[in-house]
């Protein structure tokens, strides 16, 4: 395929790259539209990349950050698609033709594909397809549903440069954020069944999954703002408001239990509210939590309940993308 480019943000990632490059290879991408851009100089990634000797290789000595290192990638990308796949993760042999052709057959603007979790802690999952949804009901259904890993998103070039790329000033979530402008301003959204990509997690104090409540709700606010404008600017999606509502309340809960944050847990509820969300949950789980011990009560429940499960065996845990 000479359509296709895949950028590669690297940080510390000279133990995993190499499986990530021999799968994109594999998929039928060619090595000169390979990016990897290696954000800051910290192991021996170079090494490691030193087998692949026709990607493209940047490097810089200070780490400035995943969305940084992505756009500068996509800065170098000059063919019609390109997809951003971190350097833990990897995919099947079919999955990024598979996105191509879809996009293709709908003039696509963005291309969902199946993805699976799977690491070096956790038992590998079944494999996820996403749903057949128009763009704007998948920013509903990615706020408060399931979410699609960067690693299963392909984009058409001109689109993610046309939306300004990705959010440098973000520290979490970023691939959310960028993906709910994303499908704001998609006309035509495809969705493949072939092949899946694996979402790889393995423990490091280095994942962005460790960042703290307050970093998470800084880019919460953001996609708020994002969705607010969205239904403002369409009366047929005032009917949805109610869904950014319980996204709101999810918001709630982490800004309560976060032990410091209690106004900002009330200004998410007063969102909530306003938007016609008449609950204090935003699952089942929650809202009867809620319902037979208030908010604040329900927030601590939860947390316990959490502590418990995460000292049951492994398989009885399941994991969901959120």
């Amino acid at each position: 395929m000479n359509n296709i480019s895949v950028v590669i943000p690297a940080f510390k990632a000279e133990s995993l790259i190499s499986r990530t490059i021999q799968s994109i290879l594999g998929a039928g991408v060619q090595p000169g539209n390979i990016f990897v851009i290696e954000d800051g100089v910290f192991d021996d990634t170079s090494k490691a990349l030193k087998q692949f000797d026709e990607i493209n290789y940047i490097s810089y000595e200070k780490n400035k950050g995943a969305p940084y290192a992505r756009n500068l990638g996509l800065s170098k990308v000059k063919t019609k698609y390109v997809m951003f796949i971190d350097s833990d993760d990897f995919v099947s042999q079919d999955l990024i033709s598979g996105l191509v052709s879809a996009a293709e057959k709908t003039a696509a603007d963005m291309a969902f594909g199946p993805w699976r979790y799977d690491g070096n802690y956790i038992n590998q999952g079944e494999i996820r397809q996403p749903p057949e949804l128009p763009p704007h009901d998948w920013v509903f259904h990615w706020i408060n549903n399931s979410s699609v890993p960067t690693c299963s998103v392909l984009w058409k070039t001109t689109n993610i440069k046309k939306i300004g790329g990705w959010n440098e000033n973000l520290k979490k979530n970023q691939d959310g954020e960028v993906a709910i402008r994303g499908l704001i301003n998609s006309k035509n959204l495809a969705i493949s069944t072939k092949g899946y990509s694996t979402y790889w997690q393995h423990k490091s104090p280095n994942r962005v999954s460790n960042a703290s409540p307050a970093v998470t709700l800084f880019t919460s606010d953001i996609v708020y703002e994002h969705i607010i404008e969205l239904i403002e600017s369409n009366s047929n999606l005032l009917d949805k408001k109610s869904l950014l509502g319980q996204y709101c309340c999810q918001n709630a809960w982490l800004a309560q239990a976060a032990g410091h944050l209690d106004k900002t847990a009330k200004v998410w509820l007063e969102r909530s509210k306003s938007l016609g969300y008449k609950k204090l949950g935003y699952n089942p789980i929650t809202i009867r939590l809620s319902e037979l011990l208030g908010f604040k009560k329900a927030v601590i429940a939860k947390f316990i309940i959490l502590k418990i499960i995460n000292k049951a065996p492994q398989q009885f845990i399941s994991y969901k993308y959120k």
